[in-house]
């Protein structure tokens, strides 16, 4: 999809999403160096506001003592995909989350994460949670419980790239069209959207690892 960076500059469509990337990941380290200079102000307040929200629900999910260990990695996830979905409401940019290699990357990323937080709290033991609740038919549990456990990468990856791919092209139809009243309910729209699959990605994403760190079943 044509965008600023193929029109003007010339860069081939194949890697526009890598650039994209790395200017939501610039704007995300320039927002926090601000917050980190300026903590009391309205970015600042933002922020807070976000990590205490993520606060209240992963301590619904787990310990509170557990909650603090993952809450940093968990608002990262939830502000980095939230700004690289934003970016598709900017004339001329689209959302890096529209390639699914990008979600693929952020899901490994999860999916290491929990399993290696769910070997920490458990050791040897949380091999258990792949094994079933009947040891005599854990042989039959494993291969299932690894595919899936596999397929949490695809299904975080589809969805967010499916989501925001139809959105983008919506916003970008109707903006061609007319320019003026009708895009401004899609960038309402589109916004919803981007903070919808952010968090629905970054939920996905804290209830792994609630379930890593839980007791074996």
């Amino acid at each position: 999809m044509p965008t600023i960076l193929t029109e003007f500059l010339g860069v081939p469509e194949n890697i526009q999403h890598i650039i994209f990337e790395i200017i939501a990941l610039g704007i995300i380290v320039a927002f926090g160096i601000a917050v980190k200079l300026r903590p009391d102000s309205k970015i600042g307040k933002i922020f807070h506001a976000v990590v205490n929200f993520w606060n209240e629900i992963a301590s619904s999910l787990m310990p509170e003592e557990e909650a603090k260990k993952h809450i940093p990695f968990i608002v990262s996830i939830f502000i980095f995909i939230l700004s690289m979905n934003l970016m598709g409401l900017i004339p001329g940019f689209m959302p890096p989350t529209m390639n699914i290699n990008v979600n693929i990357g952020i899901a490994i990323v999860v999916f290491i994460y929990y399993n290696v937080y769910g070997f920490i709290k458990h050791k040897i033991k949380y091999l258990k949670h792949f094994l079933g609740p009947f040891l005599p038919v854990a042989f039959l549990y494993f291969p299932i419980e690894l595919i899936s456990h596999a397929f949490r990468i695809v299904s975080l990856s589809v969805r967010l790239a499916g989501n925001m791919t139809g959105d983008h092209s919506v916003l970008e139809i109707f903006t061609h069209l007319t320019y003026i009243i009708v895009p401004v309910a899609f960038l309402i729209l589109g916004t919803i959207v981007s903070v919808v699959q952010a968090f629905v990605f970054s939920i996905l994403s804290l209830i792994y690892i609630a379930l890593a760190i839980g007791e074996e079943h």
